[in-house]
């Protein structure tokens, strides 16, 4: 039997910083959901764990994309397309992995994990400063 690989808790650190407080707590949640999905894979405690990572994401969802949505419409210099593409390739990719989890899958919690930690990092990315600056000038902090 070969050992699993085991993964590295995710830090905050200053290249996940926004400087907006609000924007930065929902980061700071997601690196929290993502930790605790760390910890099941790790723990190999996938079947008792994930429907309340699963939880969790439905939550991160409903709360920060629809929210962040509403904020940026009527900017239109902002890529407000792009960004509503990629809340739903997330949501549905979450909701693809429900279901191969309901279905029995083995390895889904290790696929989630590398899917949510790539579409993490590629995400921030395409949040720029000037998101960050039309939000402040919105009244977020």
């Amino acid at each position: 039997m070969t050992s699993q690989k085991k993964y590295d808790f995710i830090k905050w650190s200053e290249p996940y910083s926004s400087g907006l407080v609000y924007l930065d707590n929902h980061r700071r949640n997601f690196i929290d959901i993502v930790n605790e999905l760390i910890e099941v894979v790790n723990e190999d405690t996938c079947a008792a764990s994930l429907p309340m990572i699963f939880h969790r994401l439905g939550f991160y969802v409903e709360a920060y994309f629809v929210n962040k949505e509403i904020a940026l419409m009527g900017n239109s210099d902002l890529p407000l397309k792009v960004y509503k593409e990629e809340h739903d390739r997330f949501t549905a990719e979450v909701t693809r992995f429900q279901q191969v989890f309901h279905q029995g899958e083995e390895n889904v919690c290790r696929d989630l994990l590398e899917f949510i930690i790539s579409w993490y990092h590629n995400y921030i990315s395409l949040f720029g400063p000037e998101a960050v600056n039309y939000l402040r000038s919105k009244g977020f902090e």
